[in-house]
């Protein structure tokens, strides 16, 4: 048999397989072996080999996802055992989440340990068909023991965690691949439920809001316009719901940062950061009308324009010190 007798399915494994240099050499032996090297075909085979994913967005090209993923060997941004969860394999676990969706709280708990998790959520570990209903805590120890690299599901919040890759899956610091990707599963699990459907618009607002946090809040950027005033550890507070998949809690607590001498008036012994009441963050007014329109609001709008006179030198100091990035 001659070399270009071979059918192009093994050529693109073989050409899949060669270093950047070998490849080059490759495309020299032949026309034909050219087309192979220089297919999209073999940049996903590469994809695979050298990094283990096999998953990308619709409208791009395996090379260039190829040269998005050299600069993440880590895996901090495109996690390489996402991809071997497919809506298939997902077939059996999204029966499970469908049934669990109708359960009532007390009878939300880990089938391993007894433990009750109506409030943190009960957790499904995609490995192998394996569909018993766990805690955080024992899908870790059930991991750790099949040595495998399954993913896990938190089913209340619609979060894939990868305990390989230490870090949730498809959320607002991964590419946009694997966003894309872990999507397209959870719309499997889901399947298109009315309460699945719900669930998937809280995920959506949550790593929308936490977008928001990142970028309109507690930014250098933001001290140098116009701001507005929010509540500490309200704000903190919402924060951290997000990061736990969960939509934040109303009325902003506004009403902590009046001045009790003054009434209606910022107090001007409130102090930036700081995890105690009193405390505030500052916010852009695209962010403060989103938070206002989407939570409510107790007490006063505060905003940089209020804070002039000399009982805010203070205040203005603590700001100006303030270390934003």
């Amino acid at each position: 048999m001659r070399l270009t007798d071979i059918n192009n399915e093994l050529l693109i494994t073989i050409a899949g397989l060669l270093p950047q240099e070998d490849l080059k050499t490759f495309s020299f032996v032949c026309h034909k072996f050219a087309l192979i090297a220089h297919s999209d075909a073999v940049w996903k085979e590469r994809l695979y080999n050298d990094y283990g994913i096999n998953y990308k967005l619709p409208d791009e090209d395996w090379k260039d996802m190829y040269a998005r993923k050299t600069t993440d060997p880590g895996h901090s941004k495109m996690c390489p055992h996402i991809g071997h969860v497919t809506p298939k394999i997902l077939e059996p676990y999204a029966v499970k989440y469908q049934q669990v969706l109708n359960w009532l709280p007390k009878n939300l708990n880990c089938s391993t340990c007894g433990s009750v998790c109506k409030d943190t959520g009960l957790c499904l570990y995609v490995w192998k068909g394996n569909v018993r209903n766990r805690c955080k805590d024992c899908a870790y120890s059930y991991h750790k023991a099949v040595e495998g690299h399954g993913i896990l599901i938190r089913m209340n919040v619609l979060q894939m965690f990868c305990f390989d890759c230490k870090r949730l899956c498809g959320e607002s610091r991964g590419d946009s691949s694997e966003s894309y990707h872990v999507d397209t599963l959870l719309k499997t699990l889901t399947h298109d439920s009315v309460k699945g459907r719900e669930a998937m618009e809280r995920r959506q607002q949550c790593i929308r809001e936490r977008s928001l946090y990142a970028e309109q809040a507690d930014r250098k950027s933001v001290s140098q316009g116009k701001y507005y005033f929010v509540e500490r550890l309200w704000l903190l507070t919402w924060f951290l719901r997000l990061c736990d998949g969960k939509i934040g809690e109303g009325p902003i607590a506004n009403d902590a940062l009046e001045d009790p001498e003054r009434p209606g008036k910022l107090n001007h012994r409130a102090r930036p950061r700081g995890n105690f009441k009193g405390g505030f963050s500052i916010v852009t007014p695209f962010l403060w009308d989103y938070l206002v329109n989407t939570y409510g609001l107790a007490g006063k709008i505060y905003t940089s324009d209020d804070i002039v006179g000399p009982e805010y030198c203070e205040l203005n100091e603590s700001i100006v010190k303030w270390r934003l990035n």
